[in-house]
């Protein structure tokens, strides 16, 4: 595989990431926020994780981009 190829993989990856991050917010902050604590915090860290993983693999695409 190419930068290119390396490229659009990750850029793909950041994109369900953060559309999965959206997704926790939207189904589980709304449906959950007053009732449980415990629901909310998770969703923050599924929330939190999902983004960072979209960050790093945000970083991987550009690095694939400029170095292969």
């Amino acid at each position: 595989m190419n930068g290119t190829e390396w490229a659009m993989l990750f850029g793909t990856l950041t994109l369900m990431c953060w559309m999965g991050a959206g997704f926790v917010a939207v189904i589980l902050d709304t449906k959950y926020e007053s009732r449980n604590e415990e629901m909310r915090k998770g969703s923050e860290v599924i929330k939190l994780g999902l983004t960072a993983l979209g960050l790093v693999s945000a970083f991987a695409m550009a690095a694939a981009i400029v170095l292969l």
